[in-house]
């Protein structure tokens, strides 16, 4: 999501304040330290999508995961239609479209909310769709040959939950591609920048070591793929003067450590 400051709504109880934040001080103190209603939760994103359309996962390609997509197109394309793929969190189908032009045909796409799936069912009419709990998924045991998921394991607050429902719907050798924030630097940013709700959106993150770990936990291991450059949301949150941005977008990130980098991209395999 970007969103600059300025003078806004809070989602939760319409309260007009200024500032980057979602919610207000007052919801944001409010819901730190426990445990978010999913229905609150759901309020929250489908007034985001309404609020924030043009900004929102939802109505634009801000933040493709290119790692991912890289590693997908290494998949023979004779291969690519048996697959069963879903990708979870499709926000407006974005992603789920270029899966489709990519020849993965046998696709379910699935949200948590209303606004997100019906923005999507009109982007890749030919999936099949399905509105989820991420933590509590609703298919049999090895349904799926690959899961997908790009900036959404960080908006599940039941996050182990969420590892072992995607590895019990994964056979054995299937894969689970995903992206999400590298937590020491995007904790950093959020305290920087005085996003104090933070919390409340990205409850879960984790570093490539808690990644790695809980991961593993649930039989699944991780391998790290390299971001080659900064996606359009990160270049649009870099302070300072946006005639710098073009030279940012050309930072090839790939050299640098996965520890390093803004998010992180990785393809975990179920092993047992």
């Amino acid at each position: 999501m970007v969103v600059d400051r300025s003078q806004r709504t809070c989602l939760l109880c319409q309260a007009r304040f200024t500032g980057r934040t979602f919610i207000c001080r007052a919801c944001s103190d409010t819901w730190r330290d426990v445990e978010v209603p999913a229905a609150v939760r759901q309020q929250f994103y489908e007034a985001l999508d309404r609020t924030y359309g043009d900004r929102s996962n939802t109505g634009g390609e801000w933040n493709l995961p290119l790692a991912l997509l890289a590693e997908l197109e290494q998949i023979p394309t004779a291969d690519r239609a048996a697959l069963r793929v879903l990708e979870l969190g499709s926000g407006g189908g974005f992603l789920g479209a270029r899966l489709w032009a990519l020849g993965f045909h046998t696709l379910t796409l699935s949200e948590f909310t209303t606004t997100a799936l019906d923005a999507a069912r009109s982007r890749v009419p030919g999936a099949t769709f399905v509105a989820a709990d991420a933590s509590n998924l609703p298919f049999d045991a090895g349904a799926f040959d690959l899961v997908i998921s790009a900036d959404v394991l960080e908006h599940i607050p039941q996050l182990d939950a969420h590892l072992a429902e995607v590895a019990r719907v994964l056979p054995l050798g299937g894969r689970y591609f995903l992206k999400t924030p590298n937590r020491p630097l995007a904790s950093a940013y959020y305290r920087l920048r005085d996003m104090h709700d933070a919390y409340f959106w990205h409850p879960s993150m984790v570093s490539v070591g808690e990644l790695r770990a809980r991961c593993n936990a649930v039989g699944l291991q991780v391998q790290m793929l390299a971001q080659p450059h900064l996606t359009g949301a990160q270049l649009e949150k870099l302070p300072g003067p946006r005639a710098l941005r073009p030279a940012a977008a050309r930072l090839p990130l790939q050299r640098l450590p996965a520890s390093l980098r803004p998010h992180l991209e990785a393809v975990a395999t179920r092993l047992r």
